[in-house]
This record gives structure tokens, C-alpha cells and sequence, in this order.
């Protein structure tokens, strides 16, 4: 029995031995933590590039699209013909009055009150 975990353990210590433990530095001089800090930042400036300009072209496509709308409105109002205006009248000359007093337009009077309307002929 002493044989066997005598055994065991020199076996673990030949395994331990024999596999190689990396131990990885946690800061930005560790080659691969700089590699894969560039990768994203890379992947991040294409995808952010990518954005943008989808969102540049949509915002162009709507400006031009306003624009071609704006220049038919235009070509479609400026073929339709109005009339000219007639030409204006020759002076009759002043006008004349007669020295009579003008008769009234109403006969009866009216007034007005808040609630109420008063007609008096």
C-alpha cells in the first residue's frame, strides 16, 4: 500500500514536472495583451467607420431626394400659364356729388345692450 502512494506521488511530481505553467503578466507589455488590445482597437475603428458612413449616405440619400422633389415642383410650377392681368381702366374723371344730405341706411336704430337688443323705429 505504502508502494502505491509512494507511486502516486511520483507520478503526480513527474506530471507537474513535466507540464509548463505559464504564468501571464496582467499589463499592457505582455506581447499578447498588446496584440489583442490592437485587434479591438481595430475592430472597433472599422465598425465605427462602417456606421458612420451607412448613416452618411442615408442622410445624403434623403437631402438629394429633397432636392430632385424641390427641382419637379419647380419644373411643374413653372409650365403652368397664368393669365395676365387685364389692363387697368382709364380715369372717369372725379366724381360728383350732389350738396343733398345722404338718406340713412337703417330706418330703425339699433342698440345693443349686454343681454338684451333694443330696436326703436
Amino acid at each position: 500500500m505504502i508502494r502505491a502512494i509512494i507511486g502516486m506521488v511520483w507520478l503526480a511530481s513527474i506530471v507537474v514536472s513535466c507540464t509548463e505553467i505559464e504564468v501571464t503578466e496582467l499589463n499592457l507589455n505582455n506581447p499578447r495583451i498588446k496584440k489583442a488590445l490592437e485587434d479591438r482597437k481595430k475592430e472597433f475603428a472599422t465598425e465605427h467607420l462602417f456606421n458612420c458612413r451607412r448613416d452618411m449616405v442615408e442622410r445624403a440619400g434623403l437631402y438629394v431626394d429633397s432636392l430632385i422633389a424641390e427641382e419637379i415642383n419647380y419644373q411643374l410650377s413653372d409650365s403652368i400659364v397664368f393669365p395676365l392681368k387685364p389692363d387697368r381702366p382709364a380715369w372717369p374723371g372725379p366724381i360728383v356729388l350732389k350738396d343733398e344730405a345722404a338718406n340713412p341706411l337703417f330706418k330703425e336704430k339699433i342698440i345693443l345692450h349686454r343681454d338684451t337688443t333694443i330696436i326703436l323705429k
